[in-house]
């Protein structure tokens, strides 16, 4: 089972926020500086996955766990936030274009996604998992007989390809 985080990812211009304290910290403190002159913290946060991200059917704003932690550490930095709605298959072209200044969403951790952004400590870990209607699945060789439903770009797609490579897989954005 792969463990999939929610953790603060920020893009290769700057440093996990664990390091907010190490000295030599130049490109982290850098972009802090500009977010504090800007006076926004853009963050990249899903709008569909409830609890952590989603629109608010009353309000019809994104609320959820991930935005209140989102929103704390912009109050922190002195500064208003911003929020761009992400998925899986963007949240990292939004860093490395500078769309976005951090996204606190699902990430997995991996050795390729490190290369092009910096992880904090993950604040909720969740897992992998088959879901299916009671009695359809009994053995893992039936997973190529079903249409398996997974989100683009994530590492639960990769997974799919790679340890099931005849199952059926139905992308989402969300």
């Amino acid at each position: 089972m792969t463990r999939n985080t929610h953790s603060f990812t920020v893009s290769s211009l700057a440093l996990a926020i664990g390091a907010f304290t190490t000295l030599g910290n130049i490109a982290w403190a850098d972009k802090l500086d500009d977010i504090r002159k800007a006076g926004v913290l853009r963050v990249a946060a899903f709008d569909g996955n409830p609890p952590f991200g989603y629109i608010d059917p009353a309000s019809k704003k994104q609320v959820g766990h991930d935005i209140d932690l989102a929103t704390e550490f912009a109050k922190s930095l002195g500064v208003k936030i911003e929020l761009v709605p992400t998925n899986p298959a963007n949240r990292i072209p939004l860093l490395t274009s500078g769309k976005a200044d951090v996204v606190f969403a699902s990430f997995t951790i991996t050795d390729e996604r490190a290369k092009a952004v910096d992880f904090t400590t993950p604040y909720f870990l969740v897992g992998q998992q088959f879901l299916a209607k009671k009695g359809v699945l009994k053995e893992a060789a039936q997973i190529k007989d079903i249409r398996i439903g997974t989100e683009k770009g994530t590492t639960m797609e990769s997974n799919l390809r790679k340890n099931y490579p005849d199952a059926k897989v139905v992308l989402y954005d969300d």
